[in-house]
């Protein structure tokens, strides 16, 4: 039996020469998965002759080995599983094997992931550079496959991580991956990331590695944004504006890349009013978060980089006094309120006002703040007015959260002032969410949505001389200028002109018609980082 068992293998191991072949030619890896020849089907292995039953031996391999999971691997999964569209950060966060990870382990792999999310066009020519046949064919290993390919490419050649580490580490993630990753993938992808590891063939060693070289060759920060994003940037802003907007959203040196995240606080509005007491209650806060924290000149906080880890654990959580919240997307409610403040008298202790589209809820937080009698918070969507609930809850807010489509709500009594920030592309949201810069170009939905939420809000919630902000974190004046031009010709509302001292820091936003217009990249000081927004004030006739 033993003899018959031995000639049987050996028989696999030559014929294993016909099913897989690589080309190393050229410094371009040709994976080629051949028909089995005839010797191999004619004479198959009687596995049943070895103590473990083909049954029981596919089993053990469907089934997780005991292996704590790695940085990498989190990452590795979170790309695979978002590749069908979803926001890979998101696929990470919600990961249980992400949870488990530590602190310093979870910082590496939110690096991983958000740095490929970034550079997804200059590692994919990487790749189709150095492989014939890139993207993989669309099989039961194909996202895994191509989410360790790009997470390889990003250590080599991005994040200088050492070669030995960030090949062996990475390829080690499709070696414990379940279903098991055939061994000739694995060897396949162990050599491209070797290869890209090593200077060109001919080249002195001295050289860059082929990976680098590549980079620097074939790309430009410019390949991970979608051709029909540029041309619309170029045509809306000009070229000049267009490269402010593109290198603050994708720094040409991955060192440059502002990880920023601002505070809004109960404080802020107060201070932005005059308010001594909070101006003073800020700065106390500030002590507790870090020396290196910032306050923005409308109110923000901008967290340092002494402060790390969980944002639960960060003083002032648990108080309820702060929430995480960009500077540019405080400037609806900072406008509303201080128009609402004029009107009023400096009196806004009666007034109701709404928030439409509400959640996650940092608009109404701020409205809330403020000194509203009555705010009205919706949201169509139940799984984030839920979240939008929490959020309020952990501030000690409180405020009517209605889950309905906001174009068929109407108040029971006045309103006398809503601030719209609609669905839209959110292309300004673009350094934190690199994802968004990869859409596709068809907006016609949402501007559809868009119009209409408009309309809606114009002619069946606003009492006449009430206060109406139309705001998007859009870049794209398609979604933002345009749709306000639209709504003015309609005959119902006007522009109410923000005026540059009400939005300190923006001044050089406010453009010809009295609206705010922030694109990244283009303010000068602290405020040159930040995501892109629009904002218009108006008033019903």
């Amino acid at each position: 039996m033993a003899i018959i068992l031995f000639k049987q293998v050996a028989l696999l191991l030559v014929c294993l020469s016909h099913v897989v072949s690589f080309n190393l030619s050229s410094n371009v890896y040709r994976f080629v998965i051949k028909s089995p020849c005839t010797r191999c089907v004619s004479s198959p292995i009687n596995l049943q002759a070895t103590s473990t039953s083909s049954t029981e031996r596919n089993t053990a391999d469907s089934k997780p080995k005991n292996i704590k999971p790695t940085a990498r691997y989190v990452a590795i999964s979170a790309l695979a599983k978002a590749s069908d569209g979803s926001f890979a950060t998101r696929e990470l966060e919600q990961s249980s094997h992400y949870q488990s990870l530590d602190q310093r382990d979870k910082a590496f792999a939110r690096l991983l992931v958000a740095t490929v999310e970034r550079r997804l066009g200059q590692i994919d020519i990487i790749l189709k550079n150095c492989i014939s046949k890139y993207p993989p064919k669309k099989g039961k290993h194909s996202n895994m496959i191509q989410s360790t390919l790009r997470v390889g490419v990003v250590q080599l050649v991005l994040l200088d991580t050492k070669p030995f580490a960030a090949i062996k580490e990475t390829v080690q993630v499709l070696r414990i991956h379940r279903p098991k990753v055939p061994e000739p993938m694995i060897k396949f992808v162990n050599g491209v990331l070797r290869n890209l590891s090593r200077p060109p063939k001919g080249e002195d060693t001295d050289e860059l590695m082929l990976g680098q070289k590549l980079l620097k060759e074939k790309t430009s920060s410019q390949d991970n944004i979608a051709p029909w994003l540029l041309k619309r940037w170029q045509r809306d802003w000009g070229d000049e504006k267009t490269k402010l907007i593109c290198e603050e959203m994708i720094p040409s040196d991955d060192s440059l890349v502002n990880s920023r995240i601002d505070l809004s606080t109960i404080y802020s509005l107060g201070v932005i009013n005059g308010n001594n007491d909070h101006k003073d209650k800020l700065q106390s806060l500030m002590t507790d978060l870090g020396d290196d924290c910032t306050l923005l000149p409308q109110g923000s906080i901008r967290v340092g980089s002494s402060l790390k880890g969980d944002v639960k654990l960060w003083p002032g959580y648990e108080n309820g006094v702060w929430w995480v919240q960009d500077a540019s997307s405080t400037l609806p409610a900072i406008v509303l309120t201080s128009a609402l403040y004029d009107k009023h008298e400096d009196d806004i202790s009666g007034l109701h006002v709404v928030d439409m589209c509400s959640a996650p809820g940092g608009k109404t937080s701020q409205l809330l703040s403020a000194g509203y009698r009555y705010v009205t918070a919706i949201e169509a969507n139940p799984r984030r007015s839920r979240r939008l609930s929490e959020n309020l809850e952990r501030l000690g807010m409180k405020c009517e959260v209605v889950v309905e489509e906001g174009q068929n709500w109407k108040p029971t009594d006045a309103v006398h002032g809503i601030l719209v920030d609609v669905p839209c592309s959110a292309t300004g949201t673009g350094s934190r969410r690199p994802d968004v810069l990869r859409r596709t170009d068809n907006l016609t939905e949402l501007l559809s949505i868009q119009e209409t939420l408009a309309n809606h809000c114009a002619d069946n919630i606003l009492n006449v001389g009430g206060i109406m902000v139309y705001a998007t974190c859009s870049i794209l004046k398609e979604e933002s200028e345009d749709q306000v031009h639209k709504l003015i010709q309609r005959g119902n509302v006007e522009t109410l002109p923000i005026q540059p001292h009400e939005v300190p820091g923006f001044e050089q936003a406010v453009d010809d018609n009295g609206w705010l217009r922030v694109l990244p990249g283009v303010l000068e000081g602290g405020l040159q980082s930040t995501d892109g927004f629009f904002v218009a004030r108006l008033t019903r006739k």
